[in-house]
């Protein structure tokens, strides 16, 4: 008798939630994201126990119909993408039909839903994976999702989450820089004592920053902003500071469009802002929140020279470039990316960021006394600095340039 049999499915359903649903957090990140391809304007987040006892999120988006609320539970149910060819094209933040079903299977769930153009709405209740109770209602246009006691029939995998106060952490950070993501929105978080964010809409990003962190923290930062368009690819790059809003380069005749372009906005911090992790650190890829190896490599040879390698910006990034040069479909949790032009996408971020702090804090006193290149007249090859490393270990640490040798001026160097 053969010893390989297909698991019940209640069980492939557990197993596929591991993947999913690593935490509370985790459980949010979802239906947050679900909230926002919902196209939804408030979004409010409520939090118990640390997420462990209860999360509910309630949007105003466009709500599901009775017949899309109950096949949303089913396993690749999506509304999002219909043909593999729409891999390859993915403009939403949710697409592989996991999320729903995933949280159902370890959790107590409740949905609310209505469509606008519908008379009532639905209330769904699902406990473990099984469907309990469907009901008409009585419902606000939107959606309304209550997810209780997660993993309460996987004692094992409940026990590894850690103390409330750590969960709760997770979730506020996230939260918080999806608000960050969208200035435009309404966000909401409450634990079940206090009220920890109220992000009304503002006009940008500047705005929203300093809605959620205060003048102090604003101060610190480095607004940046440039762009590439991806018909260079392969060719000698103006510089990043030829790159912005204010100078595109579609202006240049020998430029031809239609390929596209690699666009950079948001915040880095200034140099005397360090901190010990990454945990600061935050990049979205066409609105999503990733963790990427390639741009984390990309920011920490940005700041080279300038901070010591043990430490680590606060960076606000939004990365926008088109969705064919991006594939979002390589973890079920949908934090990792993979970039079809590597290369292009790290040297646009590195000599992006540099820019922007060498705008902050010019250099050009130093040039005669470290022998760094002239920046009226920086080169083009790519990956190239207009300032030697060693004129920004100059500026930014004149205690280390000391320790090798390095001359500081306290005045204007002047060239004999």
């Amino acid at each position: 008798m053969g010893r390989i049999h297909v698991l019940p499915e209640h069980v492939a359903n557990k197993i596929a939630a591991g993947e999913v649903v690593e935490r509370p957090a985790s459980v949010v990140k979802e239906l947050l994201e679900n909230a926002l391809d919902a196209g939804a304007k408030r979004i409010r987040v409520q939090v118990e126990a640390g997420g462990k006892k209860l999360i509910q999120i309630t949007d105003d988006g466009c709500g599901m119909v009775r017949d899309d609320a109950m096949l949303a539970f089913e396993r690749h149910a999506t509304s999002k993408i219909r043909y593999a060819e729409d891999l390859l094209n993915v403009n939403t933040l949710g697409f592989r039909g996991e999320a729903l079903p995933s949280i159902a299977s370890v959790s107590r769930l409740r949905l609310e839903t209505r469509a606008p153009d519908e008379a009532s709405g639905t209330i769904l209740e699902i406990n473990g994976g099984k469907l309990m109770k469907v009901e008409e209602a009585g419902l606000p246009a939107g959606t309304s999702i209550t997810v209780r006691d997660l993993f309460f029939n996987m004692p094992a995998r409940k026990k590894f989450l850690k103390a409330e106060s750590t969960e709760l952490s997770h979730i506020a950070s996230l939260v918080t820089h999806y608000a960050l993501a969208h200035p435009e929105m309404h966000f909401e978080l409450h634990s079940a004592t206090n009220a920890m964010l109220a992000a009304p809409p503002v006009q940008g990003y500047s705005e929203r920053v300093y809605q959620v962190f205060g003048r102090e923290t604003l101060d610190q930062m480095i607004a940046t902003a440039a762009m590439q368009p991806l018909d260079r690819v392969g060719l000698p790059q103006p510089p990043p500071w030829r790159r912005t809003e204010s100078a595109p380069v579609e202006d240049d005749p020998d430029v031809s469009p239609g390929f596209g372009e690699l666009r950079l906005h948001g915040f880095v911090s200034k140099p005397e802002i360090q901190k010990f992790n990454r945990n600061s650190i935050y990049v979205f890829v066409n609105g999503r929140l990733i963790r990427d190896r390639l741009v984390q490599h990309a920011l920490t040879e940005a700041y080279r020279n300038i901070i010591p390698p043990t430490v680590y910006p606060v960076v606000l990034l939004f990365l926008e470039l088109p969705t064919a040069e991006v594939d979002v479909n390589v973890h079920p949790s949908k934090t990792e990316v993979r970039f079809r032009q590597q290369t292009v996408m790290h040297d646009f971020v590195r000599d992006s960021v540099r820019a922007a702090l060498m705008k902050a804090r010019p250099v050009p006193q130093f040039a005669a006394e470290i022998h760094a290149r002239p920046t009226a007249s920086p080169s083009l090859t790519p990956g190239a600095s207009p300032v030697d490393d060693e004129a920004w270990r100059a500026l930014y640490a004149p205690a280390e340039a000391a320790a090798f040798g390095l001359r500081v001026p306290l005045e204007p160097a002047i060239n004999e």
